[in-house]
């Protein structure tokens, strides 16, 4: 089944003295393919260290998280490469993710040379193309990353990601901060982007105007554990009455 199942997911980490913080428990959901699920709840809830186990950034201490019934949970490094091709993760923080030293064009043509079969020039016409899409001036191509503000440097990582059309993508607070045209921005490129190639969205983010515009369902952590699911459509209801 395409999809991205989490299946008793537990994360546990341990201080220098032992004691064990429990921040996931037992957190079980498909994730259908084409579907949008946005996972909302508050700061320290657990929804950015979930997004880090499903793309192989942490490891799950138990259960197991399948993509396409393939288990993830305990993949090594090697293997991860492959996956990048159909996951890709974007952060609110970007620090690890882009190069500083290198401009905005290098580090996505690095990532479309790694991970896709594009050649060159199809590379840059695809990149101008998403620019366009999300307001980001041309110029920015040239632009060393370090030089941009974090709400560049997000939008570049958004673009990047969806440049090499992932099945999956996992937006951690990718609007967060972002004044209203960008954020507007974003979220009709990844719509548009849904239309055009049925790509499947976790969307974490703690902004409900967001979760209810482009989600199916919204899923509400509480303290590492889901308090609420409902589908978007019981939103709208409440929100209208």
């Amino acid at each position: 089944m395409d999809g991205i199942t989490v299946d008793h997911v537990n994360k546990a980490f341990y201080s220098a003295d032992g004691l064990k913080n429990e921040v996931i428990r037992d957190i079980s959901f498909i994730l259908h393919r084409g579907e949008c699920i946005a996972l909302t709840g508050r700061s320290g809830s657990g929804k950015s260290t979930l997004a880090r186990m499903i793309l192989g950034l942490t490891s799950v201490t138990d259960g197991e998280i399948f993509i396409d019934d393939y288990p993830i949970s305990h993949l090594p490094p090697s293997k991860w490469l492959e996956a990048r091709r159909i996951v890709q993760g974007v952060f609110q923080d970007t620090t690890g993710s882009l190069n500083p030293y290198l401009s905005t064009y290098g580090n996505m043509e690095e990532t479309l040379h790694n991970l896709t079969d594009m050649p060159k020039w199809m590379r840059k016409k695809e990149l101008t193309v998403l620019l366009e899409k999300l307001g980001i001036s041309p110029v920015l191509l040239k632009t060393p990353v370090r030089m941009l503000s974090g709400g560049e440097q997000r939008r570049i990582s958004l673009l990047r990601a969806l440049s090499i059309k992932p099945k999956y993508l996992v937006l951690d607070e990718v609007v967060s901060g972002l004044d209203v045209i960008s954020c507007d921005a974003v979220l009709s490129t990844l719509e548009e982007y849904r239309n055009a190639y049925g790509c499947t969205y976790l969307f974490i983010t703690h902004d409900m105007n967001s979760a209810y515009r482009i989600a199916d369902r919204i899923i509400h952590i509480e303290e590492g554990r889901i308090s609420k699911t409902a589908q978007k459509q019981y939103y709208t209801n409440r929100r209208e009455k």
